[in-house]
């Protein structure tokens, strides 16, 4: 396959954000439920990944200042492809985290190509890109991911008439979106669905108990097994209490 015609610039692949993510219809918070209820996910979650290649994957975190929605994707497209039984090398990596950076973060996030470059030992910026077209060809360019800032945006949405509730929920998805949230904390977090890191982070942030008790009752709704996502919930609510301060 020729990919030149594909690679003008670094932007050559952008994902738009998707509007149906801060719609209002309820049918919305069921559909991103029940995906974690599917064996696909549910297998996700039970895979572990090498200590080597997490140890890439926080590098690259931290050296091209990615968010915490873009590192989630790229180790949910790791362990993609560890199901596959696909040989996962370097070039791999990189690219997993270059298109995640791509679809999750902001228009103005800059992949830093020639720093990757001079940081390991990749020949040429080609290279990495030839292996992200390969890779979407690998995923059959479905690369979508629910992170736990969809769930917020889904939340944030919902209470523009309330301000207090709002302010709550930007505090929360700040706190998972900050750059300099650990290593270890990140570990930890993307073994539990993403709907439950979210509500994690909004009980972090209140002391409005009534409104994270609201909220998991909707969530709890339409989780296939909820006694075993309470327990996961207050498993990782008690994590980030004991690792965030």
């Amino acid at each position: 396959m020729n990919t030149s015609s594909f690679i003008n610039d670094t932007e050559y692949i952008r994902a738009a954000w998707d509007p149906q993510l801060s719609s209002t219809d309820s049918h919305l918070l069921a559909t991103l439920l029940s995906e974690e209820d599917q064996d696909d996910y549910n297998q996700l979650l039970k895979t572990k990944i090498s200590s080597p290649i997490l140890q890439i994957l926080h590098q690259l975190h931290s050296l091209l200042h990615i968010s915490s929605s873009a590192i989630w994707m790229s180790i949910v497209l790791v362990k993609k492809l560890i199901i596959q039984n696909y040989s996962i090398d370097l070039l791999t990596i990189i690219a997993c985290v270059t298109l995640s950076s791509k679809y999750q973060d902001s228009l103005s996030q800059f992949i830093d190509y020639e720093l990757i470059i001079q940081c390991y030992p990749i020949q040429s910026i080609q290279q990495i890109h030839n292996t992200e077209i390969h890779l979407l060809d690998v995923f059959s360019y479905d690369i979508c991911v629910t992170t736990p800032d969809h769930f917020f945006s889904y939340l944030i949405n919902l209470s523009n008439n309330n301000n207090y509730l709002k302010e709550i929920l930007q505090q929360a998805r700040s706190l998972f979106l900050i750059k300099s949230l650990s290593n270890e904390t990140i570990e930890l977090l993307y073994n539990y669905p993403s709907s439950i890191v979210t509500l994690s982070f909004i009980s972090k942030i209140t002391s409005n108990n009534t409104f994270f008790i609201e909220q998991m009752k909707h969530f709890l709704l339409h989780k296939k097994d909820p006694t075993y996502y309470l327990i996961q919930l207050l498993q990782c609510t008690s994590l980030l209490q004991s690792t965030i301060s």
